[in-house]
């Protein structure tokens, strides 16, 4: 990836046990974005460090759930009270980097997502595509649930957030459709030039999510970079296996504006 320029200057906030995978990441990660400055050890308590810098908040050697409660309870303080919604997003890149990757919305931090929830859901993917892959065009969207075949059938809340919401969006540009999710790297290279296939993958329950998640990860030639959405600072959710060149991958995504 290329080094960015003219940005907030960022530091990475680690959260856990930073081992040398890590160490070595962040490192390999400041060679290639300009923009980090380092890292440090967050606090024991539910406060950010006063800092002139950008906060990256990520994920090192601790549990899931002990790193979300903390995230939560950094950006419940935030918000002063109001409302939020912190929302998943994996971003899977090909591991030859030879195709277009896509993004995949879990609902692992919105198990079973409301049509409010649902919405922010989306917007979060909409968004993270725009910072990762600029003003080009807008991306395509597909939403899918675990109940038959995804073409004729999708989940009530599903259907119902689409005729909603298809207004929202630019007819030839986004779509909110049922596009062909096809997850093997060369058909959806192919199909990817004429816009037959999702860039945003939408599930409405985290089992689903899971499910394809896990595979993509595990079976699949696909590396997943993962990202939480909605709250006041860019946060890393590294997975345990991932490697150390996922894991500065990562970093210098999350640095990218």
């Amino acid at each position: 990836m290329r080094t960015l320029r003219n940005v907030i200057m960022k530091k990475i906030l680690c959260f856990g046990d930073v081992s040398d995978k890590y160490k070595n990441a962040i490192e390999n990660a400041m060679h290639e974005c300009a923009c980090i400055t380092g890292w440090t050890y967050a606090p024991d308590d539910d406060e950010l460090p006063n800092s002139d810098e950008d906060l990256v908040l990520m994920k090192c050697d601790i549990h899931s759930d002990d790193f979300l409660r903390r995230i939560i309870a950094i950006n419940k303080k935030l918000n002063k009270g109001e409302k939020f919604y912190l929302t998943h997003c994996a971003v899977f890149f090909d591991k030859s980097k030879n195709h277009p990757p896509f993004i995949l919305t879990d609902a692992a931090c919105i198990p079973i997502p409301d049509e409010n929830q649902l919405t922010h859901i989306v917007q979060s993917a909409v968004k993270l595509f725009g910072q990762i892959f600029g003003d080009a065009r807008a991306p395509f969207i597909s939403l899918i649930s675990a109940g038959g075949d995804t073409n004729t059938k999708i989940a009530p809340i599903l259907h119902e957030w689409c005729m909603a919401h298809a207004g929202d969006f630019s007819a030839n540009t986004l779509r909110i459709e049922q596009l062909d999710v096809a997850l093997d790297a060369d058909i959806r290279a192919e199909k990817h030039l004429n816009g037959e296939i999702a860039d945003i993958i939408v599930v409405d329950n985290i089992n689903t999510g899971n499910a394809i998640f896990k595979s993509l990860s595990v079976l699949g030639n696909w590396e997943p970079l993962c990202f939480l959405m909605g709250g006041k600072n860019t946060v890393i959710l590294n997975s345990r296996g991932a490697t150390e060149q996922t894991l500065t991958d990562n970093i210098v995504l999350a640095c990218k504006d």
